[in-house]
């Protein structure tokens, strides 16, 4: 049995959840975050403006995850996206944490993107 109010607090936190995630869209990386309720995806793009998928390193996500895990986040990379999907029970300083290791690892993956001559963004 669930406990009392997760799945209200689950609803009433997935706006927040989703509003943070989408200020990751200012990075040149990513070219969308979408997401419903507690599960949401940041697509990365080589091309911001065309939104075509990154086909100069299938692995982003991947190097994202790294990145991530190196500053204490596990995220799903899929090819070239970032899936997350938090307990039902996390709180707004969670989620603002979360978000700010994703930037940061997004913004090292960016880094070693343009180092390696792949990206140019």
């Amino acid at each position: 049995m669930l406990e009392a109010g997760l799945l209200d607090h689950a609803r009433s936190i997935a706006p927040y959840f989703l509003e943070r995630l989408k200020t990751l869209e200012e990075l040149p990386l990513v070219g969308e975050v979408r997401g419903m309720g507690l599960m949401a995806c940041v697509e990365c793009v080589a091309d911001h403006e065309s939104n075509n998928p990154l086909r100069l390193d299938t692995e982003v996500g991947q190097r994202i995850d790294v990145h991530c895990q190196e500053l204490g986040l596990l995220v799903r990379p899929l090819i070239n996206m970032c899936v997350m999907s938090p307990p039902l029970t996390i709180t707004r300083e969670q989620i603002d944490t979360m978000v700010e290791i994703l930037r940061e690892g997004i913004s090292r993956t960016q880094t070693d993107l343009r180092r390696e001559g792949l990206w140019n963004g």
